[in-house]
């Protein structure tokens, strides 16, 4: 018998089994594939993002912050790679300006650290592929990115040492 069945064994499935085996429940993740992320969660682009797209005030804003925040320590924890690699958003001209300009406001407001609106030599300093059309850009430091397979398996594997079972 199992006090808990988590259906889908994707990156958000193995996550909350791994957090589920620190607890004495009897949890069990079902997965229809013969393996572990092997749907959306394999084909993902990995991206751990800073923060600055989300509306301010909702909870994926406050949850893109905090999760980005955790995600390196989770990483280290599992053995596993996690690049911070920061991020760009570019513009061409004064319409992407001021969308760039919206963008770092709303990363403001969720708490995005040390994101800036870079130009210029700075710009091409940090990305020297970039085209010379390039007028403006968001960068914000705190994205990295990794591999979801990576992470789900290796969730999975930690649960299933913790007293987690899972079927696939």
């Amino acid at each position: 018998m199992n006090d808990l069945i988590i259906i889908g064994g994707g990156v958000c499935g193995c996550s909350l089994l791994y957090e589920l085996s620190r607890y004495k429940i009897s949890a069990l993740l079902l997965e229809k594939e013969n393996d572990v992320a092997c749907g959306t969660s394999k084909a993902n682009s990995g991206i751990v993002h800073a923060g600055y797209d989300p509306e301010p005030g909702t909870v994926m804003a406050r949850l893109n912050v905090e999760g980005n925040i955790l995600i390196e320590k989770l990483c280290t924890d599992l053995d596993i790679t996690y690049k911070k690699t920061g991020s760009l958003v570019v513009g061409f001209d004064e319409t992407d300006r001021k969308t760039i300009e919206k963008l770092y406001e709303k990363g403001v407001k969720n708490g995005v650290p040390d994101q800036k609106i870079i130009s210029g030599e700075e710009l091409f300093r940090l990305e020297p592929n970039l085209s010379r059309e390039v007028v403006c850009a968001l960068y914000a430091p705190s994205a990295g990115v990794i591999a979801p397979w990576e992470l789900a398996l290796a969730q999975a594997e930690c649960a299933v040492q913790g007293g987690g079972k899972s079927r696939t």
